[in-house]
């Protein structure tokens, strides 16, 4: 009965942080210009995001934002309200970020990019919130998605999206 117990227990409050799958981006209203001073990238990043919980207890994340970054500069940057995710079940979100490329950026790198048609950008967003498994074992947990992408703005589409591990 105690090997039953013990197993019950390793498993069920066993408590990690829910997994974040970048799943699409879709491009809107993308303007771009190489020839003007400075140069500037406008657009609406629209971003698919998967949470999974694979806990047993329900995942309740905080208020949060994602950003999007060029050459290590935010460019656009939006909020989204907290919520849950049950125990073993996936929720998906879209998060809106509009992008507006800024004097911080650099100009020459940015020209050179918008001229050879693909811009590297990096999307990141962290969820932080407590696990809850049967009113008993709380823990807190943040679960962290950060992706690097290449915006085509031949096809308007963003293409080699990798990201990196919780």
């Amino acid at each position: 009965m105690g090997a039953i117990a013990l197993t019950f227990s390793l498993i069920v409050f066993r408590i990690a942080a829910p997994n974040l799958n970048l799943q699409s981006v879709v491009i809107k209203n993308l303007k771009f210009n190489s020839s003007s001073s400075p140069p500037y990238l406008n657009m609406t990043f629209i971003a698919e995001i998967h949470v999974k919980n694979d806990n047993f207890g329900t995942f309740k994340f905080q208020n949060s934002s994602a950003g999007v970054f060029y050459n290590g500069t935010l460019i656009g940057t939006s909020g989204f309200f907290g919520g849950e995710v049950r125990g073993r079940e996936t929720q998906n979100m879209n998060v809106t970020i509009k992008v507006r490329s800024n004097v911080w950026v650099n100009q020459t790198y940015l020209n050179g990019d918008l001229n050879s048609g693909l811009v590297k950008l990096r999307s990141y967003a962290d969820f932080r919130g407590k696990v809850t498994v049967l009113k008993i074992a709380k823990q807190s947990k943040v679960s962290v998605l950060d992706c690097t992408m290449n915006l085509n703005l031949t096809s308007k589409a963003i293409q080699d999206i990798l990201c990196a591990e919780n």
